[in-house]
């Protein structure tokens, strides 16, 4: 059985019962208010008969005085009737009917009221015809069953509208929910009203954006997990092939030449190191997702001026411009500083072409007493809006050239990333094609970890 006829059963039972039970209360009330209204008129008659014949005897007593429609006498002495005018017969409840002094006995047979008393030596019954009072209970009753079937029907169909209207609600809400079920993520439930089964819709609509996010999060890194995969393997089967290749070229023998065994050699070696290269690399990008640093008070001045002398003699070549503010101190770590900026140094420097006047500008400056503003900026031949939101992506390398001293192994700026994601530094590209690129990265002096 469906919930809604649930609903509809219960509710109209326990209405129609309801309303069942106070009509057979009102009856009931009216039809005993009337039999005690009988009762009062009767006793107060009765009490006129005993107080008359306490000053005179039957034969000198009016009772026709005494005499309503419907209403019956019989007053005796001892086993004498002295009186009577009942046409009942009262055999069946003579016993019952005896009268006792002072006491007034009442019953109530075949639609009549019998009522009886003693004074003195006499005995008074009175009996009323209540078939007026009991017809008009038979119409009340027949006349509340029609208006209960009529009332009925129209709290039944009142009941049903109503439970439909409030239920199509939930129905609403229960489409909505198979959809979600069935992968229909986009499903969203249109306004209910301000109610409690609106307000569930509300819910309901947040609760399936959650879902509709989480689950485009989770084909989001699913694929990039799969691009990764499919990068690394190319990457990697790149030298492996070459590797393959000329030492097999070696092992057979069909290279006799020293200087070109030597020279094959030298490349399986560069591929061979290329490849170590790639796993460490990649292990260092693993190893920061569980890492906890220790910060340190660290002069980044310092830090930085000794990366860059470093690198200027490393690359002659390249022209390095700096403003570096002096004596800018915070908490950090001085092992992954020196990897962010060596590794976004070098990614200035592959921008370039080979033809190209190399030129780097490094900026450090305090901005305030919260915020520490690094810059490295080259003029290289800087990215479009595609390639600037790829650039991130592991394994992308701008440069498409072998030779990967100067074009990278496109895994530097994913580990700059995650650096500055353990480090809450704030790191931000600007570029623009042909005119170069910024790389901008905020440090908070505070110095604060992120644990994520």
């Amino acid at each position: 059985m469906k919930f809604t006829q649930k609903i509809f059963l219960i509710t109209f039972a326990f209405v129609t019962i309801s309303i069942n039970l106070i009509g057979v209360i009102i009856i009931n009330n009216t039809y005993t208010t009337q039999i005690d209204a009988k009762m009062e008129s009767n006793i107060s008659n009765i009490n006129n008969i005993c107080n008359a014949l306490k000053f005179y005897n039957v034969t000198e007593m009016n009772v026709n005085i005494l005499r309503k429609d419907n209403t019956y006498y019989e007053i005796s002495e001892g086993n004498n009737i002295i009186y009577t005018n009942l046409l009942f017969d009262m055999s069946e409840i003579k016993e019952e009917l005896e009268p006792t002094e002072e006491n007034i006995k009442s019953i109530i047979s075949k639609e009549i009221l019998f009522m009886s008393v003693k004074t003195g030596n006499y005995n008074i019954i009175i009996a009323e015809n209540l078939e007026d009072v009991f017809k008009m209970r038979e119409e009340q009753i027949y006349f509340f069953i029609q208006v209960s079937m009529i009332f009925s029907f129209i709290i039944a169909f009142c009941l049903y509208i109503t439970i439909y209207l409030l239920t199509n609600k939930i129905k609403k809400l229960n489409r909505a929910v198979r959809k979600i079920a069935d992968g229909d993520y986009s499903t969203r439930v249109k306004k209910l009203g301000k109610d409690e089964v609106g307000n569930l819709a509300v819910s309901f609509n947040k609760m399936a954006e959650s879902i509709e996010n989480t689950i485009e999060e989770i084909k989001t890194v699913s694929e990039n997990r799969q691009n990764f995969i499919h990068n690394i393997t190319h990457e990697i089967r790149t030298p492996l092939t070459s590797i393959i290749g000329y030492s097999s070229l070696i092992k057979n023998g069909k290279i006799d030449d020293k200087n070109t065994i030597i020279e094959y050699s030298n490349k399986i070696y560069d591929e061979g190191n290329y490849l170590n290269l790639i796993s460490e690399r990649l292990m260092d990008i693993v190893l920061l997702n569980n890492k906890k640093v220790e910060l340190e008070n660290i002069d980044i001045s310092e830090t930085i001026q000794d990366i860059i002398e470093s690198m200027e003699f490393d690359y002659k070549e390249i022209k390095f411009y700096k403003r570096i503010e002096k004596d800018i101190n915070f908490e950090s770590d001085k092992i992954l500083l020196h990897s962010l900026v060596l590794n976004l140094v070098k990614n200035a420097i592959m921008s370039y072409e080979k033809k190209d006047i190399k030129i780097v500008n490094i900026i450090l400056e305090q901005l305030n007493n919260e915020t520490v503003l690094l810059s490295i900026i080259d003029k290289g031949k800087g990215m479009n809006e595609e390639q600037l939101q790829k650039v991130m992506e592991p394994f992308y390398t701008l440069n498409k050239d072998r030779n990967r001293k100067m074009s990278g192994m496109g895994l530097g700026l994913p580990l700059c990333i995650k650096i500055c994601d353990v480090l809450s530094a704030k790191l931000k590209i600007e570029s623009v094609l042909g005119e170069g690129t910024a790389v901008n990265i905020e440090f908070e002096l505070g110095g604060k970890q992120n644990d994520n």
